[in-house]
């Protein structure tokens, strides 16, 4: 059993907004949208989406400093408006939990969360502001300690955890299959396509890519993005069951338990959802029975890895296995997801954001490097990142 010291004092909270904008946009070319007239010269709406997505990537990057001088660094999956995720961290997260001692980080989690649940702030950029400390604080906990992250939530974490690419993002189906075979060749075996609203065109995309991959690729995960509803849902979960779809993800909108409910006993493919949730007490309903999901997708950069962690045993209590959702981030999120992957079991692929990526290397380095197919565990303490606070700097928004 894993007896490392997980008490802390919190000394300081440092946020910082980066935008990225002289870098590709977030959707790149996604479909040819990238030459989309803008909703405004930072946000955008796509055809046949309800959310709201930046058009440059953006982000939300936390240091704590302890007590005793280790510091950790933490993310937010905020990618709209993480700069009042930051504000949230540094002018009410610090003065409420500066000097007190906590036993570990989910007594921090507890301890904040019963701060504001009188008020209604069970979710949203408070709890995102929690989830992005809560990371740091164990980031820290495990440079301390010198041990992976991995190795204090779980005394054997997967040493290995394989990967499927959420999304194929070139604008043309031709362009599509053409990086579909090279993520092939270099090991990948699963890929997550999104839909844009025509049920119709995914399930022909879907289609035209595993006949021109024939059975390079294992499995395959379909994201509706919350944008079917009745009868539309029941077919997408019937046809893309036919195609083999591993998982149809975020099918009705998502506040929507009863109807995912009625969804779930329908013929196809397994639901899959999550990344929506911040707390325990908001996923209790979907796991109970009748359940509402087959497949929970918790996203650390919203639940922070301790609550993360409760809302991934009460999943396997209820027989539902877990596979985190990674979401917009950069090195410091997507490590904490991949260490939370290696204590959730072996039941599915990781996703994995290769465009991110790429550009949370400009501001650090990262001991999770992509390689055959998916990820090996590194032996670097805490997350594994190290973070060049002079880019930081130089991609840093100022208020």
């Amino acid at each position: 059993m894993n007896t490392v010291d997980l008490s802390f004092e919190i000394e300081d909270i440092t946020a910082f907004h980066l935008a990225f904008t002289d870098q590709p946009g977030y959707w790149e070319d996604y479909r040819g949208g990238g030459a989309a007239a803008a909703e405004s010269a930072r946000f955008e709406f796509r055809e046949g989406w309800q959310t709201v997505y930046p058009r440059r990537v953006e982000a939300m990057l936390l240091r704590v400093t302890l007590k005793d001088g280790t510091v950790g660094w933490g993310e937010s999956n905020t990618p709209i408006g993480p700069e009042v995720t930051a504000l949230v961290c540094e002018r009410l997260v610090l003065p409420m939990a500066k000097g007190r001692l906590f036993g570990d980080p989910q007594v921090l989690w507890n301890f904040l969360y019963d701060a504001q649940r009188g008020r209604g702030y069970a979710a949203g950029f408070y709890l995102d502001a929690l989830a992005a400390l809560d990371i740091a604080v164990w980031d820290a906990l495990g440079k301390r300690a010198d041990k992976p992250l991995a190795a204090l939530l779980s005394d054997s974490p997967r040493q290995s955890i394989p990967a499927y690419l959420s999304g194929l993002r070139q604008a043309s189906l031709a362009g599509r299959i053409e990086a579909m075979n090279d993520w092939a060749d270099r090991g990948l075996r699963g890929i997550k396509i999104f839909l844009d609203g025509d049920l119709d065109a995914g399930l022909a995309e879907l289609a035209a890519l595993q006949e021109a991959g024939g059975d390079k690729i294992e499995q395959w995960m379909v994201d509706t993005l919350w944008m079917c509803g009745g009868d539309t849902a029941r077919r997408a979960k019937s046809d893309f069951g036919k195609l083999g779809a591993r998982f149809l993800e975020c099918p009705l909108q998502p506040e929507n338990l009863q109807g995912h409910r009625e969804l779930l006993v329908e013929p196809g493919a397994p639901i899959a959802l999550g990344e929506h949730f911040r707390t325990h007490y908001q996923t209790a309903a979907w796991f109970d029975e009748p359940r509402a999901l087959d497949i929970y997708q918790p996203d650390v950069g919203r639940t922070g890895l301790s609550d993360g962690l409760r809302q991934m045993a009460a999943a396997r209590a209820a027989g539902i296995p877990s596979t985190p959702h990674m979401g917009s981030g950069l090195a410091v999120f997507q490590a904490a997801t991949l260490h939370f992957a290696a204590v959730c079991g072996d039941e599915c692929l990781q996703e994995y954001q290769a465009g991110l990526a790429e550009r949370a290397a400009l501001v650090s380095e990262t001991a999770w490097v992509y390689a055959d197919g998916g990820f090996r565990l590194p032996d670097r303490p805490g997350l594994g990142v190290e973070i060049d606070e002079e880019a930081v700097a130089r991609y840093a928004v100022m208020v």
